[in-house]
């Protein structure tokens, strides 16, 4: 019965509490947000909503972290690696290697003029690149226009002259700056045979180089002389002389160099100085002084021209000459 008495007395006081907080003005559940700061103390404050994200969803669970970043990627600070630098054989004679790339070819047309007597003679030459470092060579005295002064000549004018010396060659490049070449110079009739050693070198300084040694010493392997891969004219008067037994030189030995000078990045010029001591004997020497200009229009294609002195006390040596290369 007390306990009866007790839910009772509780129930209409529980009834009064309620009524009062929804209906009494003033109390927390009907103040609003403009109400004055001061007018009680259970005043609703409202929070403002996270901002949605950009691509609409809020809670970020479709976001890929590897997705392209649009618009500018940032910067990263880390190391970076080298610009690869452009392959190939290079237009600046300056920048070119002494042997040719693997796989790749050369031909080059001779042709110099000498004015007095006339002499044209023109060589055609090939090289090939093996490997980085290996090279072969062909080359061949074409001929030359000229007087040959025999007998049968009719009416001692120039004519041509088929060439008949021919030369196998092979080069190695030993490091960047030097590559030794041999080179078996051949005359077919009458038969002759000889040998050309030289170690090649190039020296760069900027748009400079220092060349040289090409042919240092050459040799007859037989009793007859050294074929002359550049002068038909030379090869038939030692040919000739075989007829009267008279002796030829045993060879010669060859200080040649010169300077390199890229003016511009598809032009270059060149000067070159030799002493060539025949038959080995120091009596014997001949200065040589020649200049070059070398024009490249296209990347494979060379235009050269040439003048020069094969021997400066010997004015009949001055001779003009020019060049077409072409690498496939």
């Amino acid at each position: 019965m007390v306990r009866s008495g007790l839910l009772a007395a509780a129930l209409p006081a529980s009834l009064v509490v309620t009524w009062a907080v929804l209906v009494v003005p003033g109390s927390t559940a009907h103040a609003q947000p403009g109400d004055d700061a001061g007018g009680g103390s259970g005043s609703e404050v409202e929070l403002d909503e996270d901002p949605a994200p950009a691509d609409g969803d809020e809670t970020g669970s479709e976001e890929n972290p590897d997705a392209p970043l649009l618009g500018t990627n940032p910067e990263e600070d880390g190391p970076k690696a080298p610009v690869a630098k452009k392959t190939g054989y290079p237009i600046a004679e300056i920048e070119r290697p002494i042997t040719l790339p693997d796989f790749t070819s050369e031909v080059r047309l001779d042709l110099r003029l000498f004015p007095d007597p006339l002499d044209v003679e023109f060589g055609l030459r090939a090289r090939y690149g093996i490997t980085r470092q290996a090279q072969v060579g062909v080359r061949y005295n074409i001929g030359g226009f000229y007087e040959d002064g025999k007998p049968n000549a009719a009416d001692d004018k120039a004519t041509f002259n088929t060439g008949k010396a021919v030369a196998l060659e092979f080069q190695y490049l030993v490091t960047e700056w030097v590559a030794p070449r041999v080179t078996i110079p051949m005359y077919v009739d009458p038969f002759a045979i000889g040998m050309t050693l030289g170690a090649q070198m190039k020296f760069r300084f900027g748009k400079l180089a220092f060349v040289g040694l090409e042919d240092v010493v050459g040799f007859k392997l037989s009793d007859k002389f050294v074929p002359d891969l550049e002068n038909e004219r030379a090869n038939e008067a030692a040919a000739d002389s075989l007829v009267i037994n008279e002796i030829n030189s045993d060879g010669f030995i060859r200080i040649d160099g010169g300077v390199v000078y890229q003016l511009k990045p598809n032009m270059a010029v060149s000067g070159r100085f030799g002493v060539t001591f025949n038959d080995f004997a120091d009596d014997k020497g001949a200065t040589a002084l020649r200049v070059n200009v070398q024009f490249t229009p296209k990347k494979m294609i060379d235009l050269i021209g040439q003048v020069g002195f094969n021997a400066l006390d010997d004015y009949n040596s001055f001779n003009l000459g020019g060049a077409l290369a072409v690498r496939i």
